[in-house]
C-alpha cells in the first residue's frame, strides 16, 4: 500500500461526498492511515493547522476511543519536535513561530508559579498548545517535567472537544454547544489580538 499524499486526501475531502469519501481512503489505507493522522498533529507544531480539526476528523474516522489516542500521540510527538527546536536553535528561532511578548508574558508565569503553572496552563485550551511547547523548550526544565506536564494536561481538554463534537453529531443540543465553544475560542483569541494590537499602536504614537 503506497503512503498517502496530502493532495489526494485534500481532493477527497472536497469531493461530493467529502467525509464519508475521506473515511473510506483512510480505512483502505491499512497501517497508514493511523500513521497519516499522527503525522498531521506533528506538523500541527510548525505549520499550525488547527488541532481541533485534526481531532475532529480523527474521531469520525477511526472512532471515539482510536481517535483521542492518534490525536494524543501526534500531540506528543509535535510536541517534543517543538521542544527540542527550541533547545537547538534557542529563541531566534521560537520568535518565528511565537511572538516575543506571548514568550515575555510565558516566562513571567512559568517563574512564578513553576511546573504547576505549566501544567494547569494545558489544562485551558485558550493557551496555545505551541506556545507552550516552544517557550517550555527555553526553560530549565527536564525532559519528563515537560512529559507529565503536557502528556497528562492536554488529555482533559481534548476528550471534552471530543465529547462535544461526537454529541454535536447525535443532537442539536451537542452541536450548539460545540459552535458556541469554537465561537467562544475565536471571539477570545480576537479580541486578545485587537487588545494587542491597539496597545501596539498606543505605544508606537507614544514614541513619536
Amino acid at each position: 500500500m503506497l503512503t498517502p499524499s496530502l493532495r489526494e486526501v485534500v481532493s477527497i475531502l472536497f469531493s461530493k461526498n467529502g467525509l464519508e469519501d475521506l473515511k473510506d481512503y483512510m480505512l483502505n489505507l491499512g497501517h497508514w492511515g493511523p500513521v497519516f493522522a499522527i503525522s498531521l498533529m506533528i506538523l500541527h507544531s510548525v505549520i499550525f493547522i488547527p488541532s481541533e480539526i485534526i481531532l475532529f476528523a480523527n474521531i469520525y474516522i477511526f472512532g471515539f476511543t482510536l481517535g483521542l489516542i492518534y490525536t494524543w500521540i501526534g500531540s506528543m510527538l509535535g510536541a517534543y519536535l517543538s521542544f527540542y527546536l527550541a533547545r537547538l536553535f534557542g529563541r531566534p528561532l521560537v520568535v518565528k513561530f511565537v511572538s516575543n511578548e506571548k514568550l515575555q508574558k510565558f516566562d513571567s508565569w512559568f517563574a512564578k508559579n513553576g511546573l504547576t503553572g505549566l501544567f494547569t496552563l494545558r489544562l485551558i485550551p485558550l493557551f496555545s498548545f505551541n506556545l507552550l511547547n516552544y517557550g517550555a523548550g527555553l526553560l530549565t526544565i527536564t525532559f519528563w517535567q515537560f512529559t507529565w506536564t503536557t502528556s497528562i494536561g492536554i488529555i482533559p481538554p481534548m476528550i471534552v472537544m471530543a465529547w462535544l463534537y461526537v454529541n454535536s453529531l447525535q443532537s442539536n443540543l451537542g452541536l450548539i454547544l460545540l459552535l458556541a465553544v469554537v465561537s467562544m475560542f475565536i471571539l477570545i483569541k480576537f479580541m486578545r489580538k485587537k487588545v494587542q494590537r491597539t496597545r501596539l499602536s498606543r505605544l508606537e504614537n507614544e514614541n513619536e
